[in-house]
């Protein structure tokens, strides 16, 4: 039931079996379990979040695996045998009065105290596909005595060594915003025998753009244009063997 609804990309199972219902007059929490009604969709999130997601994370293992022994992972398949998965974090919850233990906070200068959580999601996504193949997130979550808050940074570690334990022999181009090309998330990076693609700003990599720019200017850097077929030009330039920080 799971992997029709993600076929058909209904955003919630709820919406799935609600569409079912308008079409046909059935629904499969009424064919398969005997559900009379529908449930609201509170009354699956009160239900749901009493549950620990941890046992849920082998669903995306074995569907990835039939994924795979069925050669559905073929197009997928970048630089000849490469698998690209952009990984990023969405906020799914805020609140200034409902929060739990493991709640993120912040508090803004001139606004109230407020509860969220957040997740980072990692997907294996192709060229000109418009599926994805979602591999477990991971939580960015507060643990009971810790005193510095959990961040996207630290999750991104965990999900790093989650993906490599779950997939030992994959080959993997990770995808990141400029909050994960830092140096030692690179290192967990390269630790786990993945390639990367992160983004780089000049606000945040001063020194990076620094020798960028000098390099530039000393002609050293190399260049590419191309035009496509919507007469759009693409220019790129790239340079090797530049530091990232200041740091030996």
């Amino acid at each position: 039931m799971l992997s029709v609804m993600m076929f058909f990309q209904d955003p919630s199972l709820l919406q799935f079996q609600k569409r079912l219902q308008d079409a046909i007059q059935k629904n499969n929490l009424t064919t398969l379990f005997g559900v009379s009604r529908i449930p609201a969709d509170t009354q699956l999130r009160d239900n749901i979040d009493a549950c620990d997601p941890k046992p849920i994370e082998a669903v995306f293992s074995d569907y990835f695996g039939l994924l795979q022994r069925g050669k559905q992972l073929e197009s997928f398949r970048i630089l000849a045998d490469y698998y690209f998965i952009p990984i990023d974090g969405t906020q799914y919850f805020s609140s200034e009065k409902i929060h739990c233990p493991q709640c993120l906070c912040k508090k803004s200068s001139k606004g109230p105290l407020r509860y969220h959580h957040q997740i980072l999601q990692a997907a294996i996504v192709g060229p000109g596909i418009r599926q994805v193949i979602p591999l477990a997130p991971e939580p960015v979550q507060n643990s009971d005595g810790q005193e510095k808050q959990d961040c996207e940074i630290n999750a991104g570690k965990r999900l790093l060594k989650k993906i490599r334990q779950a997939h030992p022999k994959l080959r993997i181009v990770i995808g990141g915003d400029s909050l994960f090309s830092k140096q030692p998330f690179i290192i967990e990076l390269k630790a786990n025998r993945m390639s990367f693609v992160l983004v780089a700003k000049p606000d945040d990599h001063k020194h990076l753009f620094e020798w960028v720019q000098e390099l530039r200017q000393m002609g050293e850097t190399q260049s590419f244009t191309f035009t496509d077929l919507n007469n759009r030009v693409h220019q790129y330039e790239w340079v090797n063997d530049v530091p990232i920080n200041a740091n030996p």
